[in-house]
């Protein structure tokens, strides 16, 4: 026999780095490279046949070469050789992150008839039977799983759950769950997982029906109570899952944190901000290890200009080392607003990947730009990675609008033509010519972009608005103009800008008590500067001077440098 020396193992663990691995229901995926496979615990010594430790070897050789398929074959057949529960598991988790299900099963049955009172094996093996439509074996295993599981806080319910939601046919799982209910009337965990299979199906009335149950087992009970009110917010009564929550935090639940998050998530679904605020403050300050609670409180202090608030919790984020990059996205959004443009810039800078990556780093070069780097601005754009064409196209639109806002309109003009020759079926680059122009007066192009895109899309709300008021505001062809503002309003009949147009044509077409009306709408969907121009212009035409200027000083108080605004002022003398 021969002892596996350490070194083997600890090079396992090199080639399989990344998330934990899921022992769910397995979907389908891609085929794990070596960066993608999961960190597995590794083995420790052991003694093992010459012939094992080399088909292990050749297993973690395969394995730090992506040759996954070798690396699950040799995995499995040191298992069957070995027949030691250690290597057995591995060749499990590895087969399932090779979606190789055949050999992943074989590998946990074996492992289960290895380590019969190890709770992880079930949880591995019962998902994988029930992809082989294997039900009531699923349900056996699952049976021993709970037992083996009893000293966990849910009793393996919640787990079985996760992955029963995993499955690809929800009425086996449903019925698998219901299976193990059968035996399971009085355990609490046992109904609120049947509600949370249920929730995730759609089922909700079944599912209320058993977090009802679970609660009448246990009452004021936090997992449950959360999930009542997450069934009810779904049910389309988010009021009535607010007043459940404000009765049951009256109580015993008072300084629940997750019943606490619950309801300071809702009010925020109901666009109740300020008050969903003072709740993420309060569990902020009550646990300051809660990190969703410091960030949920972070951004909604943002949202309320309550900046300082805002810097106070993400900086507490940061300090706690998680969600580091969104973090820094936001931070970069107090410091701007702040109008500190150096700590904004640092912030923005260390976003250097993830979801917030390409936002952080075009408002970096829109501030760089303002600050009169417009070459620097263009330089950190292009010296940016994509990972594909709409990416690409992303950071095409804002070096254009560098460039719009720069009054560089020819500059601007030729950097479309260019990337338009490329990509000419890019509707949002031809959107983007249109607008820059128009601002270059060359309204025939502007007017013929816009044709394009209509022509392609005739319910392009955008496009037919733009058409609309441009004509409306740069021509005499009113009739035309109308003709378009009201097909885009047909098309999306909330949109301010698109009443706002209407409201334009109207006064252009001499109509100004409709043009009022349409104006009215638009501001008080947007407080826009635009929108209370052309609404402070319509007034003062009319002779209502007193109510033009306490509309367009109202509006000057927050956009002191806005254009159009200015120049609405500057037309009335004033």
């Amino acid at each position: 026999m021969v002892r596996v020396v350490r070194f083997l193992w600890v090079f396992g663990v090199v080639w399989l780095t990344g998330c934990a691995v899921s022992t769910g229901v397995v979907k389908d995926s891609p085929t794990p490279t070596v960066a993608s496979v999961a960190t597995l615990t590794a083995l420790p010594e052991g003694e093992f046949s010459a012939q094992v430790m080399y088909r292990l070897l050749v297993a973690e050789v395969a394995g730090q070469r992506g040759e996954i398929a070798v690396a699950v074959n040799n995995y499995l057949a040191a298992a069957k050789e070995s027949r030691d529960a250690n290597v057995a598991e591995r060749a499990a988790r590895v087969a399932i992150l090779a979606q190789a299900l055949e050999q992943a099963l074989e590998a946990a049955e074996l492992w289960v008839e290895l380590a019969p009172d190890d709770a992880k094996a079930y949880e591995v093996l019962a998902p994988l039977l029930l992809v082989f439509g294997r039900a009531s074996e699923t349900v056996a295993r699952y049976e021993h799983y709970i037992v083996l599981s009893a000293g966990e806080p849910d009793q393996g319910f919640m787990q079985i759950s996760g992955q029963l939601m995993q499955a690809k046919s929800p009425v086996a799982a449903l019925s698998v769950m219901e299976q193990l209910l059968a035996k399971q009337q009085s355990n609490p965990h046992a109904w609120l997982a049947h509600a949370q299979l249920s929730m995730r199906q759609g089922k909700l009335g079944l599912a209320m029906d058993s977090v009802d149950k679970s609660l009448a087992l246990k009452s004021h009970w936090a997992p449950a109570v959360v999930m009542r009110a997450r069934i009810l917010s779904l049910q389309g009564d988010k009021e009535k899952a607010l007043a459940y929550l404000e009765k049951e935090r009256e109580g015993e639940l008072e300084n629940d944190a997750s019943v606490g998050m619950s309801y300071a998530r809702l009010l925020t679904e109901v666009e109740r901000l300020p008050q969903a605020f003072a709740e993420f403050e309060r569990l902020a300050e009550q646990d300051p290890r809660n990190t969703e609670a410091q960030y949920a409180a972070g951004v909604l202090a943002l949202q309320l200009d309550k900046l300082d608030k805002a810097e106070t919790r993400f900086k507490r984020v940061l300090r706690m080392r998680q969600r580091m990059l969104e973090s820094s996205y936001y931070l970069g959004r107090v410091y701007e607003k702040k109008n500190d443009p150096e700590v904004a810039l640092r912030y923005y800078f260390a976003v250097h990947r993830g979801a917030y990556y390409l936002g952080a780093q075009s408002r970096a070069a829109n501030l760089l730009a303002e600050q009169g780097e417009l070459a620097r601005a263009r330089e950190h754009l292009h010296s940016l990675r994509v990972r594909n064409e709409q990416d690409q196209v992303r950071l095409y639109l804002v070096e254009g609008e560098l460039l719009r806002k720069a009054g560089e309109y020819q500059e601007a003009l030729m950097f479309f033509a260019d990337k338009l020759e490329k990509l000419p079926n890019d509707t949002s680059l031809r959107y983007a010519r249109a607008l820059v122009a128009e601002r270059a007066d060359k309204l025939a192009l502007a007017e013929e972009d816009l044709r394009i895109i209509i022509e392609r899309e005739p319910g392009n709300a955008q496009a037919l608005n733009a058409l609309g008021y441009t004509l409306a505001d740069r021509t005499d062809r009113l009739d035309e103009a109308l003709d378009y503002i009201t097909r885009a309003l047909e098309v999306e009949p909330r949109d301010a800008a698109i009443i706002d147009s209407m409201g334009w044509v109207q006064y252009r077409m001499g109509n100004h008590a409709k043009a009022v009306g349409f104006l009215r709408q638009a501001l008080s969907l947007i407080h826009d500067p635009e929108i209370a121009a052309h609404l402070g212009e319509v007034l003062w035409e009319m002779g209502n001077k007193q109510e033009a200027l306490d509309v367009l000083e109202t509006a000057l108080e927050k956009h002191p440098k806005h254009k159009v605004l200015l120049d609405a002022m500057k037309r009335l003398g004033l």
